[in-house]
C-alpha cells in the first residue's frame, strides 16, 4: 500500500514538473535580454495570481514608508517588486547557463569597491557569505563562488518535489558536493568552516517564532541567526554580498564583519545577537538605496516577538492603509527599476 502511494506521488511530481519546465525552458534558450523580459513578465504574471504575495508587498511598503505612501502607489511598487524578482529568477538561470564553470563573467558583475574584494579574496580565513533577495540574489550566490576560487558550499531549501529538486541542484550547484541541505545545516556548515571551506547562504527571510528578533526597517522582525552561530563557534568572517542592477550590468557590494572573540562564559549569546544585527544593517541600508530591487512581498515581519502573527488578509491591506502611522524615516527614492543587465 505505501508503495502504492509513493509512487503515486512521484507521477504526481513528475506530472507537475512537465509546466514548470515548460515556462522555465525559455529562460534558459532566450537570448540574454529576452530572457530578463519574459522573467519580468512572469513576475507580473505572479502580481496577479499570488493574492496573498501581494497583499504582504503593498503591507510592507506602507509600514516602511508611512503617509508618504498611498494605496495606490503600493500596488504600483509591489507591481514593480513582482518584476524584479521576475528579472532575477531570469538572471540566475540565464548566469547558470553561460558562467556556471567559469567564462568572462567579471564583465557582466564588477565590484563596486575592487580593494575590498581584494582584500576579502586574499585573506586565507574560510568565509560565510551572506545574501538576500535583493538584486539578483542567484547572480550574488554563483559570482560570490567563482570570486572565491576555492572549495565551499551553499545553503538551500530542498524542493519537496524530486524532480524539481534535481533541476535546482543543476542550475545552482557544479556539484552536489556543494550543497548543503537547509534543514539541520548548522553542524555540516560549521563541519565544512573547519575544514577551510566557505559557507553561502541567503539570510533575509523570516525565520519563524524561533528567530531572533532584530530591527529591520524599525520594526522587529525575525531574523536567521545561523550566519551568526557559525561566525561566533568558527571565527571565520561574515562577508555581506549583493548583486545589483546598474547601468546595464551589475555592481557587486560587499561588507564584512569581523567576529570577536567572547570575554566570558556568558558572552556567545550578546555575541550572535550583534554579529545578527549588524548582517542585517548591512542589508537593509542596500536595500534603502535600491528599495524596488528588493523583496518587499516576503513575509518578513509575519512572526512578531508578542507570539502573533500577520495574516495579510484583504482586511489587513485596508485596515493598514486607514491607520495614520508617524511619519517615514526614509524616502527611497521615487525612480523606475533598474533595466535588466545587458549581456556582454
Amino acid at each position: 500500500m505505501r508503495a502504492a502511494r509513493r509512487s503515486a506521488i512521484l507521477v504526481r511530481d513528475f506530472l507537475l514538473t512537465i509546466p514548470v519546465v515548460a515556462v522555465a525552458a525559455p529562460l534558459w534558450l532566450l537570448p540574454w535580454r529576452a530572457a530578463l523580459a519574459l522573467g519580468a513578465f512572469y513576475g507580473r504574471c505572479a502580481f496577479v495570481f499570488w493574492p496573498v504575495a501581494r497583499r504582504a508587498g503593498m503591507i510592507n511598503l506602507r509600514r516602511a514608508y508611512g503617509p508618504a505612501m498611498d494605496r495606490t502607489q503600493a500596488r504600483s511598487r509591489t507591481l514593480e517588486v513582482f518584476g524584479s524578482l521576475g528579472r532575477g529568477i531570469a538572471e540566475g538561470i540565464q548566469f547558470s547557463r553561460r558562467f556556471q564553470r567559469g567564462g568572462d563573467w567579471r564583465r557582466l558583475c564588477a565590484p563596486e569597491d575592487p580593494e575590498l574584494e581584494a582584500r576579502i579574496v586574499a585573506d586565507p580565513r574560510p568565509k560565510i557569505f551572506v545574501t538576500g533577495h535583493l538584486g539578483s540574489w542567484e547572480v550574488a550566490m554563483a559570482t560570490a563562488s567563482l570570486r572565491a576560487a576555492g572549495p565551499g558550499a551553499a545553503i538551500a531549501r530542498r524542493v519537496d518535489n524530486p524532480f524539481l529538486n534535481a533541476l535546482v541542484r543543476r542550475l545552482r550547484v557544479t556539484s552536489p558536493s556543494r550543497w548543503i541541505e537547509k534543514r539541520g545545516a548548522a553542524p555540516e556548515a560549521l563541519r565544512r568552516l573547519r575544514l577551510g571551506e566557505n559557507v553561502a547562504m541567503l539570510a533575509d527571510e523570516n525565520a519563524g517564532p524561533r528567530g531572533l528578533f532584530v530591527e529591520f526597517f524599525g520594526r522587529p522582525a525575525s531574523t536567521h541567526k545561523t550566519p551568526a552561530l557559525l561566525s561566533a563557534l568558527s571565527g571565520a568572517p561574515i562577508v555581506v554580498g549583493a548583486a545589483l542592477r546598474r547601468g546595464g550590468r551589475f555592481v557587486f557590494k560587499l561588507a564584512m564583519i569581523e567576529p570577536r572573540p567572547p570575554s566570558g562564559p556568558h558572552d556567545a549569546g550578546a555575541e550572535i545577537r550583534r554579529l545578527t544585527c549588524e548582517t542585517a544593517a548591512v542589508l537593509e541600508a542596500w536595500i534603502r538605496q535600491d528599495p524596488w530591487q528588493w523583496r518587499w512581498v516576503h513575509w518578513r515581519w509575519r512572526h512578531r516577538p508578542d507570539g502573533g502573527e500577520e495574516a495579510y488578509a484583504r482586511s489587513d491591506v485596508t485596515a493598514c492603509f486607514e491607520e495614520t502611522p508617524p511619519a517615514a524615516a526614509w524616502q527611497p527614492g521615487g525612480g523606475a527599476p533598474a533595466p535588466g543587465p545587458d549581456f556582454p
